[in-house]
């Protein structure tokens, strides 16, 4: 895993658009080999981008924005792209609205498994609801578990994987 950086990004790409949205930093693993104690565990075929964010509803909008610009960058299909952007959305809209603190946003691309990790410090984990037809909210994991190929929640974390061969080439 890398460390994030207090400092703001670069106003290009990946970079630039989380700046905007009052993310700490994002970075590809790719990206930073000075550290190699993150490599130790980072398979070759992998990459990660990873984001602190504070627990503002602002952040929601810019988040999808980063994971496509991420996922263009690993060559992930764009149908399973999209899946996985959708899914980020909902689980950092999901950390903010119910968690505590900090979200970290991890996307990960390994081989042609493509998972993503939100963080808060809620130790209750996410649950599937039944959301009444007239209600506005109560759905996002809901979402979540019809999409992707696996996920779960143990309060702390709430992570979802998604499968695509093009991810691995």
């Amino acid at each position: 895993m890398t460390r994030l950086q207090e400092a703001p990004p670069p106003d290009r790409g990946i970079r630039g658009s989380a700046a905007t949205a009052g993310v700490s930093y994002v970075r590809s693993v790719q990206e930073d080999r000075r550290s190699t104690s993150a490599w130790a565990e980072v398979p070759a075929a992998s990459h990660a981008c990873q984001a602190a964010l504070l627990p503002d509803l602002r952040v929601v909008a810019v988040m999808p924005q980063v994971a496509r610009a991420f996922l263009r960058r690993c060559r992930v299909s764009k149908p399973v792209a999209e899946f996985v952007v959708l899914a980020v959305s909902e689980l950092v809209t999901n950390a903010v609205i119910h968690g505590e603190g900090e979200v970290i946003v991890q996307i990960t691309v390994a081989g042609d498994v493509v998972r993503v990790s939100v963080t808060d410090h809620n130790p209750v984990p996410a649950a599937l609801k039944e959301a009444g037809r007239d209600r506005e909210s109560g759905r996002g994991i809901r979402l979540v578990d019809a999409i992707s190929d696996a996920w779960e929640s143990n309060g702390e974390e709430t992570w979802c994987e998604f499968r695509d061969a093009r991810a691995a080439a």
